[in-house]
């Protein structure tokens, strides 16, 4: 006799991924929302630097030959451009942890990976593996594939 409440289907290894999948989506969540946190506010920080007129006074003591004005410029532009990059890496872990959009989660796991931009510099690193190599086994992306549907 078989049991009314057994599952007519077995479970497969796509449904046995998609937790994996999940947590590792949850910790590029995490990961992304600190650096866009902590990104925002040193671009508050520093815009305010520069908009008080702090940077005029470091620029009297400064004694590189490149002016603290072009020093905080390129800081600012480089502080949006990793926010942007985290907020990517956020969209992407959304889309993963749902299992939509396959080519945005693994293009979101890529940027988390790159030294220097992806969210939380060296912390964005093992959670971008981890993210990848998840994505990677087999049936996974049957799985978005399922889902977008």
């Amino acid at each position: 006799m078989s049991n009314p409440y057994e599952s007519p289907v077995p479970p497969t290894r796509i449904q046995d991924s998609c937790p994996e999948v999940r947590r590792s989506a949850i910790a590029l969540i995490i990961v992304s929302l600190v650096a866009i946190i902590f990104g925002s506010v040193g671009l508050v920080v520093d815009i305010g630097l520069i908009v008080s007129g702090a940077v005029d006074r470091l620029e009297e003591m400064n004694q590189s030959p490149i002016s603290k004005h072009t020093q905080m410029t390129v800081r600012v532009l480089w502080g949006v451009v990793l926010v942007l990059a985290s907020s990517f890496v956020l969209y992407g872990a959304i889309q993963m942890k749902n299992l939509k959009n396959y080519g945005t989660a693994r293009a979101a796991a890529f940027v988390s990976v790159i030294p220097l931009l992806g969210p939380c510099c060296v912390l964005g690193i093992p959670f971008g593996i981890w993210a990848l190599v998840t994505l990677g086994r087999p049936g996974v992306k049957d799985q978005f594939e399922t889902n977008s549907q």
